[in-house]
């Protein structure tokens, strides 16, 4: 039997959860049903590839202008299997960001009707899609993304001892839709007798702004570009998530791995990873943000540490398992038709 060829399409490549999240296709349960490989897209692209490819799978956002690029895609690659994997668009990102709801679910509506099977990253986005006329339930499954970062399990839970700072992580790509210049607000409005510390990871545009918000403030240290996650997590006793929106938030399920208690916002899927793990916070109130860092240090953290771990426990591996499960919905071409032209350059 021919095995199945799976082809996944991506025209932005910073680092970042959709990058990461790649890496869920080089995992043994998807390589045992799959070969599998990525085809860089450029984002202006107009013209779709034809592909030697069983599934397509897009991980791009659409917009109005790639409806031609998708419709293009379909009618060009015929007896693929078309798969999109949403992980940007979200209620909140909607809400902050779109003026005229009808028309933007329109484009989607449009753009999800073009692929055989959507993927939605959180059930709250899955909820919104269907809600919203967007996506019909038949044609969709909710996944987590995983980073499968090694060694985060392995990790040594935090000692939570009252005679020094609680050290709060909080990492990712410095824009505003990760909220840290609200973190940053946060710390400096504490209290001397606050033990509390800050440790931000990561670089972006917003890096100089932030690092000027900052100063002055011997509580809040930046650690840099993050290239060792786990060391970085074990300089950490609690990982926060003040985003503004997020279709998922997989820095929230790389801390549990890592055994360290998380504070949320309401954003999209992070309230639904939280359980016993931490505490969900309206971080768009600068008051209840701070009362909740400032709650820290009491809460049950040894506890919340515990449950993250738990709940995440082998977390990578069910998460691979599903898609294998999902790419085995969609059998490989029959041996006798004629192969796909194979684009192998990226598309202008």
């Amino acid at each position: 039997m021919s095995r199945i060829t799976l082809v996944n399409l991506l025209d932005d490549f910073t680092l970042g959860g959709v990058t990461k999240g790649l890496a869920i296709f080089d995992s043994a349960p998807v390589r045992a049903v799959a070969d599998c490989s990525t085809l860089p897209i450029n984002s202006e692209a107009m013209i779709a590839p034809a592909l030697d490819a069983d599934i397509i799978v897009t991980h791009f956002p659409p917009n109005w202008r790639r409806l031609a690029f998708l419709a293009l895609l379909r009618a060009r690659n015929p007896k693929a299997t078309l798969i999109h994997v949403e992980h940007s668009y979200s209620g909140d990102w909607e809400d902050q960001h779109v003026p005229h709801r009808a028309r933007f679910r329109l484009m989607m509506k449009w753009a999800l009707a073009m692929v055989d099977h959507v993927v939605c990253v959180s059930n709250r986005q899955a909820q919104w899609l269907m809600e919203g006329d967007m996506v019909e339930p038949h044609r969709l499954d909710v996944i987590y993304p995983s980073s499968q970062t090694k060694g985060l399990d392995a990790l040594p839970l935090p000692e939570f001892e009252s005679a020094r700072p609680l050290v709060v992580g909080a990492y990712g790509r410095f824009a505003p839709a990760k909220g840290f210049d609200r973190l940053i607000a946060a710390f400096k409005r504490l209290n001397p007798e606050d033990r509390l510390e800050l440790l931000l990871g990561g670089f972006g545009p917003d890096e100089e702004a932030l690092k000027a918000q900052a100063a002055g403030c011997s509580r809040i240290r930046f650690a840099g570009q993050i290239s060792d996650l786990p060391a970085y997590l074990a300089q950490c006793d609690a990982i926060a998530v003040p985003s503004r929106f997020e279709a998922y938030g997989q820095v929230a399920n790389e801390a549990r791995e890592a055994g360290r208690p998380i504070l949320v916002s309401t954003a999209g899927g992070l309230p639904e990873q939280v359980g016993s793990a931490g505490l969900v916070v309206d971080c768009a109130d600068a008051d209840a943000l701070l009362a909740a860092l400032q709650c820290l240090p009491v809460m049950p953290l040894a506890h919340m540490a515990r449950a993250g771990r738990a709940a995440t426990d082998q977390c990578g591996q069910m998460r691979a398992e599903s898609w294998a499960r999902l790419i085995n919905q969609f059998p490989p071409r029959s041996p006798e038709r004629k192969p796909l032209r194979v684009a192998t350059r990226q598309t202008a």
